[in-house]
């Protein structure tokens, strides 16, 4: 078994999000206060924003360990 891709996730997914999520929050700084529908709109999109790129991981992962 290679279980150094569980590894490798563990130690990338984490700390990009992390990124992710400090782009998102000073992105905000300039949206926030324009309009609440925006605000609504922008947090809903970066609140979603990050599950395609999670999934993809994920799938790489699971075809890769199911050999």
């Amino acid at each position: 078994m290679k279980r150094w891709r569980h590894l490798l996730v563990a130690v990338l997914v984490v700390p990009a999000l992390i990124c992710y999520v400090i782009v998102a929050m000073i992105f905000s700084q300039w949206i926030e206060g324009i309009s609440g529908i925006i605000d609504f709109i922008f947090y809903l999109i970066a609140g979603l924003a990050w599950i395609p790129a999670a999934s993809i991981v994920i799938k790489w992962l699971a075809d890769n360990e199911s050999h």
